[in-house]
């Protein structure tokens, strides 16, 4: 803090670091205790960004709600409708040719591909299939836990040993970016090969998909409403110390710098901002953060009007690793549900890993320009029905680990002191659900270690 402005004190119960899912969920919990949230941007739910207009939205930041959990409970709580994604599956765009990926025979056999680029993606998707049914047992069954160690260990791309197609190269690093925001070469094979295994496998048997009604933010715009203001925006922190006795907090808001002693804290934020603000961290926990990597994207949405059956109506995404863009997600796909199809739609195109890298040094024009011109040339029916495009940059999104990286994970499930930490990072597999799930459990931890 500087020495020449007043330092303003402040006492609370508990202080929660952090709004975005987590620490909204955190602070829900936490609604009847003197809670207060921090938050350093000047808005709440994080990587949730959701853009409304008419009867659609559309997710530039999350893409996708899980169907099981704290996160579900409160929409239901919430009264939220659900739109379903049965019945929907993820389509592959190659050589001119749209096909549903749900079907092997017709990716292989009606995509414009060679012998070779057959035989190596037969070889990345056995490689792939073989591994999933592990990832689905108990995690506690022996064989399961022996495979999920080796996956662990081992690099994404491991799928491509021995495979000599650029196009089957291509497409792995299409869906690696699509999906974690990274390269195949940068990751452990254990969330590669279980988010493409549910995708190569049939959709319908996934029932851990869905789209709030008014897209991902709706949930954290209702939490932030019923925290009001508790939730204090544009309030970075600088450090956050502790005792066994409590926990101090150094920020600063539009008022000044202030200090907030409370007796527990919940630090709700990305790796690497945790490590910047605890500088008391134990050598393992500053070790376990530091071995989480952050996947980036792209995002550009757009509203069309288009009217009548669409070719991407019965997809939730389409794969494009021949674009600029990976993949295109269709938000409207929850809202086609049989009947006469309402004009107009929402999609959502995204490139991660590498290829957002090298668009983050362009400017947002060039961007733009880039996705829209691909947009027309994959559905050139959309040619006059495309509304500006809403552009989204996040070098942050997805948490990875490199091969060995996820064995340190257990230690951040573990509280230092007064100080829990919340994140989707300390879950099997990273995601809007397990974040919501965390933060609730931290504040339930919380909650058990005060007087009632």
């Amino acid at each position: 803090m500087t020495a020449s402005r007043t330092v303003r004190e402040e006492s609370h119960e508990v202080v929660v670091i952090g709004a975005g899912m987590a620490g909204l969920m955190a602070a829900t919990a936490l609604a009847d205790r003197d809670v207060v949230v921090l938050e350093a941007s000047d808005r709440p739910g994080g990587r949730v960004d959701t853009v409304r207009k008419g009867d659609y939205w559309i997710n530039v930041g999350t893409q996708f709600t899980e169907g099981t959990g704290p996160l579900i409970d409160a929409l239901h709580r919430h009264h939220v409708s659900l739109g379903t994604l049965e019945g929907k599956s993820v389509a592959l765009s190659l050589g001119g040719k749209q096909v549903d990926t749900s079907n092997p025979f017709r990716v292989m056999f009606r995509s414009s591909m060679t012998w070779r680029d057959r035989l190596g993606l037969a070889a990345v998707g056995t490689r792939i299939l073989a591994n999933v049914p592990f990832l689905e047992m108990n995690p506690e069954n022996r064989l399961a836990k022996r495979v999920r160690a080796r996956l662990d260990d081992r690099r994404a791309d491991f799928v491509l040993r021995g495979v000599r197609s650029e196009l089957a190269r291509d497409m792995v690093r299409s869906w690696s970016g699509q999906w974690m925001g990274c390269e195949p070469e940068e990751t452990a094979a254990t969330q590669f090969v279980f988010s493409m295994g549910i995708l190569l496998t049939d959709p319908e048997k996934v029932d851990n998909l869905t789209l709030p009604e008014g897209g991902n933010q709706t949930l954290t715009d209702i939490l932030a409403n019923d925290l009001g203001g508790r939730i204090r925006l544009s309030t970075p922190v600088h450090t956050v110390e502790w005792t066994d006795d409590g926990v101090v907090v150094d920020c600063e808001d539009a008022h000044g710098p202030a200090r907030i002693r409370a007796r527990r804290a919940i630090v709700a934020v990305p790796a690497d901002i945790a490590v910047t603000i605890m500088p008391g961290l134990p050598a393992n926990y500053r070790t376990a953060f530091e071995s989480i990597h952050y996947g980036r994207y792209i995002v550009v949405g757009f509203f069309t009007h288009e009217k009548g059956p669409q070719q991407w109506d019965d997809f939730l995404a389409i794969s494009t690793p021949e674009l600029s863009f990976q993949a295109v997600f269709n938000h409207a796909a929850a809202l086609r549900r049989g009947g006469v199809r309402k004009p107009g739609g929402a999609l959502a195109c995204f490139a991660g890993g590498a290829e957002a890298d090298a668009l983050f040094e362009l400017s947002d024009e060039e961007i733009v320009s880039r996705f829209t011109a691909d947009l027309l040339h994959l559905y050139p029916e959309l040619e006059g029905k495309v509304e500006p495009g809403i552009l989204r940059r996040h070098p942050r999104v997805v948490p990875f680990w490199a091969p060995g990286g996820r064995a340190s994970l257990a230690t951040l499930r573990d509280s230092l002191g007064p100080v829990h930490l919340a994140g989707d990072y300390q879950l099997d597999m990273p995601s809007l659900a397990d974040a919501a799930a965390s933060g609730e459990q931290a504040a339930h931890r919380v909650l058990a270690s005060l007087p009632a």
